[in-house]
């Protein structure tokens, strides 16, 4: 069967390729110089797990995929040294020195806490950061197997800059320099095939920062994570967003806020091999209340803190802990003494490179994330110190074909438009990308047929992007455009799931792929243009978390 028009359903393979910009003082500084002066229906019930509210309507899941086509992507170690944490650029591996690198435990540590950072004001301490003193300017880029050009390119890929830019220092193994990306969607994403392919990449060419936000407990049966480790032992109660569960409307950053007044327990554990094998930093994200209960954290099966989320007046904290970098599993507990409430953790490494978190509402209608108190939304993305915002949304919204979007897409642009206003506040010089909805069909006369609505709606995406300075990724392109579903769900193995709304995992990857080309492209000719130019600055940790 041929493929999509324009073979926009290519499969990029990833070489790895690094280059050091590093000399070596006499003293044993390392110093850097460079040779130049850069779904479709309604919303879904969660599956397994109960919640405070209940959706009206019929309820639509991702399909399973069958064993062989829902295995992680598989990926060798990143070539490491002595000297500097596995994962990281090879600029970082190369001048990692005592004074650099994470200090090392001692046999009776076995790997356990390393410094008691604590509360919100706390940071990784500067003896943990691996990595170089930022050059002052943009080096000469050399061009890299990655940067071909895209069949579908970025849209105002010139608003990705501040991304870019963080790519930038990553690349050049610049101590303290995390590029993080925070990718919020619906079930296109559920199941993190499309975000494991994306970050996967990205760390292979600019380090393994870390896995990144997880929530506390799991609000539906479709929710996974790939590249850790995650057992929901004991039973928290959780809200997700759509449901409008939290009556002080604070879900947390990923959307979803998990209570309980007993002693649930949730397990992270890291991967044995490959990304996700390592960690080195893990915070605990919390609401403190009058009638706040305990939080233990164990790692390694030792208790590290307690942490007592009682306080006079609602408010959000987190607790930090630094780790030695390496294998850990860590454990989150409630105490029974009150009521724990939590929104996530987070599991990062204190070496330069990328992360990329998936962030699914699996079920939700893109003014969903409007629901969020727009105080305390902001406050939580100060925090994560976002440095991108990708949204995919849109496959819900299409059960309104015959409602309020009949004869207009008005009402989805001014709430999308909301939607990506109110995140943005708590960073706005963070950069943002719309990725359109995929394909969705229907049988018509035994032949499988694309939505009209879905190219309306394409359309309404790219209008809101460009107007709120976003980037733009056409998806539905990428899949071929109108009839990628018909012709995905012939390919080998298939791409496109039976119902005819979702990515299989392997579409899924696809997709994540062809974006992934999309902002390297787009990376390259922001690092070309910017050649001798000051660098961006390396901002220090956020104030608040």
């Amino acid at each position: 069967m041929p493929r999509p028009p324009r073979l926009t359903w290519r499969w990029h393979h990833v070489t790895p390729y690094a280059i050091g910009f590093v000399l070596w003082s006499a003293c044993g500084l390392s110093l850097w110089r460079s040779s130049t002066p850069e779904n479709a229906g309604s919303e879904p019930a969660p599956g397994g797990k109960s919640v405070a509210a209940k959706s009206s309507g019929s309820h639509a899941t991702p399909v399973a995929e069958p064993p062989a086509i829902a295995a992680g992507i598989q990926a060798a170690p990143g070539a490491g040294s002595s000297s500097a944490p596995e994962g990281a650029p090879a600029a970082a591996r190369l001048v990692a020195t005592s004074s650099a690198a994470a200090p090392s435990a001692s046999p009776s540590d076995t790997g356990r806490t390393l410094a008691a950072a604590s509360g919100s004001s706390s940071a990784p301490p500067a003896s943990a950061l691996v990595g170089i003193e930022p050059p002052a300017v943009f080096p000469a880029y050399t061009a890299h197997p990655d940067d071909t050009a895209p069949d579908v390119p970025l849209e105002g890929a010139e608003n990705l800059g501040y991304y870019f830019g963080k790519l930038t220092l990553a690349e050049l193994g610049v101590k303290g320099a995390v590029a993080r990306a925070s990718h919020w969607g619906d079930s296109v994403i559920g199941g993190d095939g499309m975000t494991e392919a994306i970050r996967q990449r990205l760390q292979k060419r600019f380090g393994d920062a870390g896995h990144g936000f997880h929530i506390l407990g799991k609000y539906n049966r479709w929710y996974s994570h790939r590249g850790v480790r995650f057992q929901e032992r004991r039973d928290w109660k959780t809200c997700l967003i759509i449901f409008k569960c939290e009556k002080d409307r604070r879900f947390g950053y990923g959307g979803v806020s998990s209570t309980s007044s007993g002693r649930a327990l949730s397990v992270w554990s890291t991967v044995p091999e490959g990304f996700g094998s390592k960690v080195s930093r893990f915070e605990l994200w919390y609401q403190k209340r009058p009638d706040g209960g305990g939080f233990e954290i164990r790692v390694d099966g030792k208790v590290e803190r307690v942490v007592d989320s009682r306080a006079p007046a609602v408010s959000d904290d987190l607790e930090r802990l630094e780790l030695s970098d390496g294998p850990h599993e860590i454990q989150v507990a409630a105490l029974g003494t009150g009521v724990a409430r939590g929104y996530g953790v987070v599991l990062e490494r204190n070496v330069p490179g990328a992360v990329w978190e998936e962030m699914s509402l699996i079920g939700a209608f893109t003014q969903r994330l409007d629901y969020q108190d727009q105080e305390h939304i902001s406050g939580q993305v100060q925090r994560r110190d976002v440095d991108l915002m990708v949204f995919i949304f849109g496959g819900n919204d299409l059960a309104r074909e015959h409602g309020d979007l009949k004869s207009t897409t008005q009402p989805y642009e001014q709430e999308y438009a909301r939607v990506i206003r109110k995140l943005r506040a708590g960073k706005p010089q963070a950069a943002c990308l719309i990725m359109s909805l995929t394909d969705h069909a229907v049988r018509v006369n035994g032949a499988i047929v694309s939505r009209p609505i879905v190219a309306r709606l394409v359309d309404a995406q790219r209008k809101v992007a460009l107007e709120e300075g976003c980037g733009f990724f056409d998806t539905f392109q990428a899949m071929g455009g109108a009839g990628a579903i018909a012709k995905g769900r012939e390919e080998k193995p298939p791409l496109a799931a039976p119902d005819l709304r979702h990515p299989t995992v392997a579409g899924q990857r696809r997709i994540g792929t062809l974006l992934y080309g999309a902002l390297m492209h787009g990376y390259a000719e922001y690092r070309r243009r910017n050649a001798g130019q000051p660098l961006p600055p390396l901002l220090p940790p956020n104030p608040a978390g």
